[in-house]
């Protein structure tokens, strides 16, 4: 049963959703102190992130009510015992991928599968049991992976808060929890792509970039980005696509391998849709690799031809793009300050409270860029 600390209370603002297709709602709520091994932040940026629809929309399930939001910075207002590796004040990103250390997954060097992280995950808790705040009414208030970030403070666990340089803007830096930790992440970790390698992404969002920013700092010779948008596939060569397929008007299948002849070495599915996938298995070369970077419901099903795994084709899945957060996110953040990522062309600044409108333009795709709510 989920249970609340209750002494040393205050009060914050969060965005509440009661049940999934329900409204969010603003709502002032108790927060209790940071305890052991925690960190109390307050959010200065969070991005709106696909993720967060799934979950409102009830496609990933998870403990209700709760306060979404996972792609956030902020600094540190207050630590918890045994945490004295972190100063008030300090910026940090905070992650979905908490771990605990000693878990199997842990010990074999998977820390984005820590089985105590998935605890947390399930529970919506921040240690199994407890959560950090709870409703005017007194009802426990659940966490979304640990981060919860739709919120002006949040206690998350230390393991998931990672400390950056302060030089990166917050708005910037909230884009190294999620989309860029995972587009990244996914052309490092997951797909390895080396100098001369193609590559295709389908899908050219908040983590499609990401992935073409990513093959362009591996060295790709061949990037072909494949969106229905032609404003976003211009953003997509700006970024560092050399070749852009219209999938309004073009069929994937046939245009990809005549771009690249015999198909791409690497052809990500940044979407998260089982069609998307299906796309990029059909487009990849003998010995490629389709690489699942989106993420999808739990009931979705996907169907591929046998066949081409003759030409030991693979298909890889990833998640956040298979990142070590607190070696990853500060490099990251190093990349951005030295101009080899790019940010700013990623962003569409907005205020905490335009969330629900921010949702409604995710959903009908009005939106070229990351949203990013800004806290004052």
């Amino acid at each position: 049963m989920t249970e609340v600390r209750r002494s040393e209370v205050a009060r914050t603002r969060a965005w509440v959703l009661e049940a999934p297709g329900s409204d969010l709602v603003l709502t002032e709520v108790a927060l209790s102190p940071p305890g052991p091994g925690q960190v109390l932040v307050r959010i200065r940026a969070t991005g709106v992130c696909a993720s967060d629809v799934h979950v409102l929309d009830g496609r990933l399930p998870k403990p209700m009510p709760f306060v979404p939001g996972h792609e956030a910075a902020g600094e540190v207002v207050a630590v918890g015992t045994g945490v004295d590796d972190l100063d008030p004040g300090a910026h940090v990103v905070l992650s979905i991928l908490p771990r605990c250390g000693t878990c199997a997954a842990c010990a074999a060097g998977r820390a984005n599968h820590c089985a105590w992280a998935a605890d947390l995950a399930g529970t919506g808790t921040l240690d199994g049991i407890h959560t950090g705040w709870h409703l005017p009414d007194g009802r426990p208030l659940h966490h979304f992976n640990g981060v919860s970030s739709f919120a002006a403070h949040v206690v998350a666990p230390r393991s998931g808060v990672v400390e950056i340089d302060p030089g990166l803007a917050f708005s910037r830096a909230a884009l190294l929890g999620c989309a860029v930790a995972t587009g990244v992440g996914a052309v490092r970790n997951a797909a390895r792509v080396a100098v001369g390698d193609t590559v295709a992404v389908i899908g050219c969002g908040g983590v499609g970039l990401n992935v073409i920013q990513g093959a362009r700092m591996a060295g790709a010779h061949r990037i072909v980005a494949v969106d229905v948008d032609p404003a976003t596939l211009a953003l997509a060569e700006r970024l560092g696509a050399t070749d852009v397929v219209d999938a309004a008007h073009q069929d994937v299948r046939t245009v990809v391998p005549q771009l690249v002849a015999g198909g791409v070495d690497h052809a990500f599915d940044a979407i998260g849709r089982p069609s998307a996938l299906e796309d990029a298995f059909a487009i990849t070369a003998a010995g490629g690799a389709a690489i699942a970077v989106g993420l999808y419901a739990t009931d979705d099903r996907i169907t591929l031809d046998a066949f081409p795994l003759i030409g030991e084709r693979r298909l890889v899945g990833t998640y956040l793009g298979g990142v070590d957060p607190h070696v990853d996110v500060p490099a990251l953040a190093r990349d951005a300050l030295s101009g080899r990522l790019e940010l700013d062309a990623l962003i569409m600044e907005r205020s905490f409270e335009e969330l629900p409108a921010a949702i409604a333009d995710l959903r009908a795709g009005r939106t070229l860029a990351r949203q990013v709510l800004v806290l004052a």
